[in-house]
């Protein structure tokens, strides 16, 4: 039988990072109504659970207009994060070097999510009318994004056919559907190359090229993506995975020293 206490505990952990993701997105300050409303939980939870991140420090409120928003310690959370990895560069510091660097194509930064998923950590959309299009925090099946490919690329074959089973009993669509060898024969070439790409086959008439993030042992993998319409990124391919193993060439110089196992 549940743990009610337990159960309670996990709800009110998931509505707080609830509250935090909401924030994120609209990137301004609400009121209660207003995140009640959003996030579809009743206004008397949402209103407890506002003041008790206001006592933490985590949201700050301003009595004038009744609305809350994050507070200073909310970004400091994950700086070091940020930081750790390759000295004084952070991740997103890079994504706008290489938007700039490759005209303005969306940026994309993901890591894999639950059993079978890839999220989106960060996005610099495209500074195109035409671009690619992603959200930071959506959740997509690996199997339908190239950094989920070059993510997948880094496991063992086993594990990859449970995923791509997964996925496909997921996805309603027939046409939608990967066949295992075909996938596991383009898992191959990536390996081979270092790189996954698209070219249409997830999104109609996009392309994205992956990489691995360089990171230290034991930390959970990352993948970088750059994407745009099939005939931009075609005519600068090999500027984008040039620009893009060189910086990341340079973060495997930066890592590693300040994690020597011990």
């Amino acid at each position: 039988m549940p743990n009610p206490n337990k159960t309670a505990i996990v709800k009110s952990a998931m509505r707080t990072f609830a509250v935090l993701e909401f924030f994120r997105k609209t990137k301004r300050a609400a009121s209660v109504t207003e995140i009640s409303s959003a996030l579809e939980m009743p206004q008397s939870s949402t209103s407890m659970l506002l003041r008790c991140l206001v006592e933490l420090n985590y949201l700050e409120y301003e009595r004038k207009t009744r609305l809350f928003i994050p507070s200073y310690r909310v970004n400091l959370l994950g700086d070091w994060i940020r930081r750790s990895p390759f000295r004084d560069t952070k991740l997103t510091d890079l994504m706008e070097e290489l938007w700039t660097a490759t005209g303005g194509e969306t940026v994309m930064l993901g890591q894999q999510a639950g059993a079978a998923g890839m999220q989106y950590l960060h996005v610099v959309p495209g500074g195109s009318q035409l671009q690619y299009t992603a959200q930071a925090g959506q959740v997509r099946p690996m199997v339908r994004t190239a950094l989920g490919h070059v993510l997948l690329s880094q496991m063992p074959n086993t594990k990859i056919r449970g995923i791509i089973r997964r996925n496909n009993a997921e996805e309603p669509s027939q046409s939608a559907r990967v066949r295992e060898s075909a996938f596991l024969e383009e898992v191959e070439r990536i390996r081979r190359r270092g790189f996954s790409e698209t070219g249409g086959r997830t999104t109609p008439g996009a392309n994205t090229i992956g990489m691995l993030v360089p990171l230290p042992k034991r930390r959970a993998p990352l993948a970088i993506g750059i994407g745009g319409p099939i005939e931009r990124i075609a005519a600068k391919r090999a500027h984008i995975i040039e620009v893009m193993q060189s910086r990341l060439k340079e973060l495997t110089d930066e890592a590693g020293p300040r994690f020597v196992e011990k």
